[in-house]
């Protein structure tokens, strides 16, 4: 049986106790157990290891046609092509990521802007964008210090509408969103984490990867 690829990509700066990190990890072994086949695992610490800028050359790229853009900025292409086809090969996305002032990390940004490019992930039509990409599970693993996503809501919440709104703009409408919030104000959050991880994979599991369970 052909491996399932698995894309995590971690968007956390900090090198210990990250706790999107921890949520991440506590959440991944899981689902490879539950998958029941080999999964290979392709990681992008973007958090720890920034992604360059955009160059202006990059940006000229996305307001010409593809194959303009190609002949003229093609090295400027290269890691926008490289990130894209990562995340062509994958059949379940996992993003680890904390929350920063309300909506994604600065990382997960400039990877969002990689990724989605026209007449690569996504069309233009008079009716709006169409997405390019094929759907698949994704995963959002995400954890904050403040008490995000509750209801009533006690802060505005840019990210996961933001969120997605990125994704499916190149197709992957199938997001999923694993929550461990209200950190700062716990003695012992990476606890925490770990008891929100056991309640998500408890009610949630099953309903992610339906479609990879062992024949």
């Amino acid at each position: 049986m052909k491996p399932l690829e698995l894309l995590l990509i971690d968007c956390s700066p900090r090198r210990e106790r990250s706790t999107s990190r921890h949520l991440g990890r506590e959440l991944i072994a899981p689902i490879e157990a539950h998958l029941g086949r080999t999964v290979r695992l392709t990681e992008r610490r973007i958090g720890i290891e920034p992604l360059p800028p955009l160059s202006a050359e990059y940006a000229e790229s996305l307001v010409v046609p593809i194959a303009e853009a190609r002949a003229r900025y093609g090295p400027s292409l290269a890691v926008s092509d490289e990130l894209i086809a990562e995340l062509d090969r994958a059949d379940l996305l996992v993003i680890s990521t904390p929350v920063h002032n309300f909506t994604v990390p600065a990382a997960l940004k400039t990877w969002i802007d990689y990724v989605v490019r026209r007449d690569v992930t996504f069309h233009t039509t008079p009716q709006g964008k169409v997405g390019l990409l094929r759907d698949r599970p994704t995963l959002v693993a995400v954890s904050a210090g403040g008490g995000m996503f509750r209801e009533p809501p006690t802060q505005p919440d840019f990210f996961r509408p933001y969120l997605r709104a990125a994704l499916g703009v190149i197709g992957l409408k199938s997001v999923s969103f694993a929550a461990s919030t209200g950190l700062a104000f716990s003695e012992a959050p990476l606890a925490v984490v770990e008891a929100d991880a056991r309640k998500w994979l408890q009610s949630s599991l099953d309903a992610l990867v339906p479609s990879f369970a062992p024949a």
